[in-house]
């Protein structure tokens, strides 16, 4: 009978350290991360650099816009940081040239964040995916609470809604409300500045050569994209303007402005539009950032090459549809929405190519005619 009461005493005991660590897991969590920092060998872990493992995700323009809060991050304590990419090349042709900073592939984000004293996560929220509170709060104190504020603020603006378009959704709802666009959202109530919507963007002078190649050294052009990111699917966006409205803008923009050359770019295997003077197909992000900087306009959905062109000062001209204006738009641009529908972001799981009222054509985008861009445009290129 004793030895069952032992048992029973040493299952109760058991219990009731399952249950402290259950609820105090943050402050286990924290106890092992800590020590396993101070069991790794090496130099680097002594000095006074934090070094970070940065993961923004998305396509070309999220990581664009990541980049204000990598360089806000720089100026604020001394580190060293390697970003983690899906796609290597937009990672290359946005932070390859910051100074204390690499670009690797993502494949190995989970199985090295470990070696990092923090690793984050860039969406349109910014999560702490690992840190050495430890290593911080002596390098930096003041950028420890910014952190500790960060996760005790996730109740209040990370929506609790498991499916990410309808958390989006709702997330897109509430910038709107408090006048929050893409890039301010990073704030995270003022956690961080993120004080305008302008980040650096490298140019490398060696690809004016491939511009001269090209013929457009000399020439008055404006820029064209019908494109958008396939998301895996081999159907087109419903946020890109229809290709019949392409053709007939083209037809009307010649007409007017005859000495000026419309050129097409974008991805290899996007299909012409019927009257372009040249189609750039598929060329290097390097150049292209050349072609965009030189193009006196650049035609577009709201996407990559839009944030690319504004943040190199050439003025675009966005047509929205199912992405939301409030959030994504710049003042500095000529943004173009139909007001008797838009902004259905998040609305269905399908909602990036399907329209949520059933229209094979929808009115989003076929509302907006080339007669209302070339208006829009024609007194800008006659100053």
């Amino acid at each position: 009978m004793k030895s069952l009461l032992n048992k029973f005493k040493k299952i109760r005991l058991r219990f009731i350290d399952e249950i402290f660590i259950f609820k105090h897991a943050h402050l286990v969590r924290n106890i092992v991360e800590s020590i396993e920092d101070d069991i790794i060998p090496g130099d680097e872990r002594k000095n006074n650099y934090i070094y970070i493992s940065f993961r923004p995700t998305g396509g070309f323009g999220d990581y664009i816009i990541s980049s204000k809060l990598l360089d806000e991050i720089k100026d604020m304590i001394p580190c060293k940081i390697d970003v983690f990419c899906e796609n290597v090349e937009y990672g290359l042709a946005v932070y390859g040239k910051r100074q204390d900073t690499n670009v690797l592939p993502i494949n190995t984000f989970y199985s090295q964040m470990w070696k990092y004293d923090l690793a984050l996560t860039v969406e349109h929220f910014v999560h702490i995916e690992r840190q050495n509170p430890n290593k911080i709060s002596r390098i930096s104190p003041e950028f420890m609470d910014k952190l500790n504020n960060l996760q005790k603020g996730y109740k209040k603006y990370y929506p609790a809604i498991e499916q990410q378009c309808f958390r989006e959704s709702m997330h897109f709802r509430r910038c709107e409300l408090k006048g929050i666009n893409r890039w301010s959202e990073l704030r995270h109530e003022n956690i961080f500045k993120m004080e305008d919507q302008k980040t650096w963007i490298p140019l490398e002078e060696k690809y004016i050569d491939r511009v001269k190649e090209l013929g457009l050294e000399s020439k008055r052009y404006i820029t064209i994209n019908r494109g958008a990111d396939s998301m895996g699917k081999s159907k087109m966006q419903t946020k890109v303007w229809p290709l019949e409205h392409y053709v007939e803008f083209v037809k009307l923009f010649k007409d007017e402005f005859p000495d000026i050359e419309v050129i097409q770019i974008g991805a290899r295997g996007n299909m012409e539009v019927e009257g372009a003077d040249q189609y750039i197909f598929g060329e290097n992000l390097e150049t292209t950032k050349w072609i965009l900087k030189k193009s006196l306009i650049h035609l577009d959905c709201e996407g990559g090459l839009v944030h690319l062109a504004t943040q190199l000062d050439t003025k675009c001209v966005v047509i929205f549809g199912p992405t939301p204006k409030h959030f994504y738009e710049y003042p500095q641009n000529i943004n173009l929405v139909y007001e008797g529908c838009n902004n259905c972001m998040g609305s269905h799981p399908d909602w990036a190519f399907e329209c949520f009222r059933g229209f094979d054509k929808p009115e989003c985008m076929y509302k907006i005619t080339p007669n209302i861009v070339m208006r829009s445009i024609s007194g800008i290129l006659l100053v």
